[in-house]
């Protein structure tokens, strides 16, 4: 018995939007599809007028219907051999193979899944015309798990466009193995702005939300494709109409090491305007049905040679895709819309795919089309064995997986695709190549992970281990340890200078604050006080005591890090790091240049009492006095309860029977301070604030406070 059919989130029925668009009757385009002949000409260009493919008018406003039907137990069909032609139209010889019968299922797009373990079939699919004909018989390629690279036990979904019913063989060895299919029958729709997206395909050309009910409750998962200098047009994902809801994050790979030519397969019986609603059911069959983060494809082109912006994450990263097995990570993949096997390659869609490789290498700093890249091959049963080969940077996706894809008329078209693409990059956007070349190219500063772009007012290449940076002038190139260069954005602005090395961080300041990277992950500090830039020495430090609360620096906005440190306001600090302890300060003054008015009396006072300052012989504080770097060892080692330690402090003006060797001593077997280069503490020269920020900082670090 047929079991039930499962819906994936149908959408309740409602009255379709009104369409006021004129052109070709439906009935012609049936018609032309029933003949088999390709639906192009003036009528089908892009920008006409012909309406959208609309299997079911219940399912509206660009949202796709999946149905889940089991075609276990039902009854096969005999189609007369029918299927046999189809290899003539793309699909498999499945002469003497059933059809299984779905007459009651509106769809645009079709899918099968099969038990986990077994062999893959042959699966071929047609579909019945509103007209009483059929469609040709279309051949469902293989899906590839995004995560493992591994073939899943389901096929891609082709498009048949609008069908009243569906007929599918499924074979293997010569025997009908339909039983242990699950059909998946998409039914997309469309969305007025269809009409208008091939109008204007720039980069900057997307729809506003507010144009996509669909999207406006949808949060966008993955950072979004900014202007690209020397990109050619595409239409972006908020054009198309992506669900962002659908969507899960996607991750991006450090290098491009190829771009991979594919076909979705299917039938080639779309117009311009059916392409998003197309790739809307792609990515609603990637994610819903087989659970993939996103749609597999970087890119997608159709037969107009309109270009469609693919997976999530931003063109101008490595996103890994999910569309070439044992190779998603480190390739783009460009997949065009129909069956190529059979079919002529329209020119406009030849021309789409050589912009988009000439870009997306010359992008990435790879000058030439003809080269290769080294693979190590980890997953088996791929076209290479395990181990590490050298394969060409534009391929096709026969060339890596056992497929027929992207069909014999595209892969014959590579060559022409690679010499014309050749041709782009030696006459493409330079200005970026040019200065990382200057720079050491790849040697000094590694691949690319986020290829031009624009940011802020910046046009911006990040490497794994520098930035190429261009405005109104020449582009600039700088070399970075990794864990800067990767999280560099816009809001950091210019580098200043060049990066440093200390105590196993790397600093490097920029225009608005400085990079603090260590191992793996790099902090940014932004600019707190006018006068403390990224370039100096003690920002960490300094920025560090101000988000402590420890200082807030002077009214005017200025930290003054060159100026002296009084000695009321070391205390201070030191009161305020220890947690502001409350006290109660004696009505007479323990000093005799103080008085309850003074200003710090209290924490002075606290200090005092605690035994960590003494004052002079004399009965002064002095406490606008500057503090010399011996008393600030003495303050913060009193302030530690005065722990047991020797008096060799190893700086040689800081002899064993000096005034503050033990408390020097300490301070240097805590590491507090490392003293100078030559070898001297220099205990009398009087503490600058931007010192008295890293002693404080490393001195509360040690405390744990």
């Amino acid at each position: 018995m047929l079991e039930p059919t499962r819906h994936h989130d149908a959408p309740a029925p409602h009255d379709p939007p009104r369409d006021r668009r004129t052109g070709p009757s439906r009935r012609r385009l049936l018609a032309l599809t029933a003949l088999g002949l390709p639906a192009t000409g003036a009528a089908l260009a892009v920008g006409t007028t012909a309406p959208p493919a609309h299997a079911d008018p219940a399912v509206t406003g660009g949202e796709t219907r999946i149905v889940d039907v089991p075609l276990a137990g039902t009854d096969p069909v005999d189609v007369g051999g029918a299927s046999a032609g189809a290899s003539d139209a793309g699909g498999a010889d499945a002469a003497g193979v059933p059809a299984r019968d779905l007459p009651e299922h509106t769809a645009t797009m079709v899918g099968v899944r099969w038990e986990e373990g077994r062999e893959a079939p042959a699966v071929t699919v047609r579909g019945r015309l509103a007209g009483g004909g059929w469609t040709d018989w279309h051949a469902l390629d293989p899906a590839t798990d995004p995560s493992t690279g591994d073939e899943v036990p389901a096929t891609e979904a082709g498009w048949l466009g609008p069908v009243t019913g569906v007929q599918i063989c499924a074979e293997r060895d010569g025997e009908d193995v339909a039983d242990e299919l699950t059909a998946h029958l998409l039914t997309t729709s469309p969305l007025e702005a269809d009409a208008e997206v091939g109008s204007d395909s720039g980069p900057s050309a997307s729809l506003g939300l507010e144009d996509r009910p669909m999207l406006r409750a949808a949060a966008v998962t993955n950072p979004a494709t900014p202007p690209m200098p020397g990109a050619p047009a595409f239409v972006s994902r908020a054009a198309w109409g992506a669900d962002e809801s659908l969507v899960r994050s996607t991750s991006a790979a450090d290098r491009l090491k190829a771009v991979v030519v594919h076909h979705t397969a299917g039938s080639n019986a779309y117009s311009a305007q059916d392409s998003p609603q197309l790739i809307r059911g792609i990515l609603s069959y990637h994610t819903r049905t087989l659970g993939w983060a996103d749609l597999g494809y970087n890119m997608l082109v159709d037969k107009y040679g309109q270009v469609f912006e693919g997976r999530g994450g931003g063109l101008h990263r490595n996103i890994v895709g999910a569309h070439a097995r044992g190779y998603n990570t480190g390739s783009f993949g460009i997949s065009l819309l129909g069956d190529y096997d059979v079919a002529s390659v329209p020119s406009a869609a030849q021309d789409a795919i050589t912009r988009l490789v000439g870009w997306k290498l010359l992008s990435t700093f790879t000058t030439s089309t003809h080269a290769t890249g080294t693979w190590d091959v980890t997953t088996p049963d791929t076209n290479y064995p395990i181990g590490t080969h050298e394969l060409k940077v534009v391929m096709g996706h026969r060339d890596v997986n056992a497929t027929e894809c992207p069909g014999r008329n595209l892969y014959g078209k590579l060559e022409s695709i690679r010499d014309a693409a050749q041709r782009r990059i030696d006459g493409g956007w330079r200005k970026h190549l040019g200065a990382f070349s200057r720079a050491g190219g790849g040697e000094a500063l590694g691949t690319v992970v986020r290829s031009a772009h624009i940011a802020g007012d910046l046009e911006a290449t990040v490497l794994t281990s520098g930035l190429v940076l261009s405005g109104r002038g020449a582009a600039t190139a700088t070399g970075w340890r990794s864990e800067v260069s990767r999280q560099w954005s816009a809001s950091w602005g210019r580098p200043l200078g060049n990066p440093r090395r200390e105590g196993g961080r790397t600093l490097q300041g920029f225009a608005a604050g400085q990079a603090v990277g260590s191992g793996e992950e790099a902090v940014f500090l932004k600019n707190r006080f006018r006068d403390v830039t990224g370039q100096h020495m003690y920002f960490p430090e300094i920025d560090a005591l101000a988000a402590r609360g420890i200082t807030t620096g002077w009214p005017d906005g200025t930290y003054r890090p060159l100026a002296d440190i009084h000695r009321d306001a070391m205390v201070v600090f030191v009161h305020r790091a220890l947690g502001a302890p409350a006290s109660t300060p004696p009505a007479r003054s323990p000093f005799r240049d103080m008085s309850s008015s003074t200003m710090y009396y209290e924490e002075i006072c606290w200090a005092h009492a605690q035994g960590i300052v003494e004052g002079w012989p004399d009965g002064t504080f002095r406490p606008t006095a500057s503090v010399q770097r011996g008393a600030v060892a003495a303050f913060l080692y009193r302030a530690s309860g005065s722990p047991s330690t020797g008096t060799t402090s190893g700086f040689r003006d800081v002899p064993a029977n000096h005034q503050f060797a033990r408390e020097i001593t300490w301070l240097a077997s805590t590491k507090i301070t490392t003293g100078w280069s030559d070898g001297t503490f220099r205990p009398t020269l009087p503490i600058a604030r931007d010192a008295m920020a890293a002693f404080m900082i490393r001195w509360m670090d040690h405390r744990g406070l």
